[in-house]
């Protein structure tokens, strides 16, 4: 069989170990152990998943321009290869689950995000709607202590105003009192034009008033 070219050597999907990273140093395959290799392929970030990737292409590319150039591989060349072809389709596969959950994982943390800027914008409304409320009761207690500081004034400039003295008014006059009159008979009272004349009336005597019921000359 004529020489085929060989891939450099690094950690390559084994075909002899199910698709597992194993060393490969140029000539023969190693154990991740033997190496101090202890954290398995796809646990690595995806930089390195990449760099594997690249590698294992690298390594499928080496083994086709190996048998192109020395003609006809043998039967368990052509076996490697496939097992490196089926080892990164399986690499190609696991990398795009996680990145269909990456996106995934993206647009809850949108949603989220969305979530929290409704409630913040809410809470700045409500904040809003308190402020206002606060500034009109203040301007109610303003008024009201305005009011309240208008009537303590009034109240304290009554007390210093000077008391109030209230002068009696003058008492009426007494009416004079009614001259003496006396009336000879009833013929004298009614020419007088004071008949009848009853009892506190001026000029009533008992001789005008025989019957004694109070009214004189009837």
């Amino acid at each position: 069989m004529e020489h085929i070219n060989l891939p450099a050597a690094g950690w390559y999907a084994a075909p002899h170990a199910g698709g597992e990273q194993r060393y490969w140093d140029g000539a023969a395959w190693h154990d991740p152990a033997a190496a101090g290799q202890a954290t398995p392929f796809l646990k690595r970030t995806l930089t390195r998943r990449t760099g594997a990737l690249v590698a294992g292409a690298a390594l499928v590319l080496g083994l086709v321009v190996g048998a192109v150039s020395g003609g006809a591989g043998s039967q368990s060349e052509v076996a490697t290869l496939k097992a490196q072809v089926s080892g990164l389709q399986s690499d190609v596969a696991e990398a795009q689950t996680a990145a269909e959950e990456s996106a995934d994982t993206l647009a809850s943390a949108t949603a989220a995000s969305d979530a929290m800027t409704k409630q913040r914008d809410s809470a700045t409304a409500r904040v809003a709607e308190l402020e206002a409320a606060a500034a009109t009761a203040k301007a109610e207690l303003d008024a009201r202590a305005a009011t309240i500081a208008d009537l303590q004034g009034k109240v304290a400039a009554k007390d210093a105003a000077p008391p109030v003295v209230e002068v009696a008014a003058p008492e009426a006059a007494a009416p004079e009192a009614p001259k003496s009159v006396y009336y000879k008979n009833c013929t004298a009272a009614r020419e007088a034009g004071a008949a009848p004349v009853r009892r506190g009336d001026p000029g009533y005597g008992s001789h005008l008033d025989r019957d004694g019921d109070g009214i004189g000359c009837e």
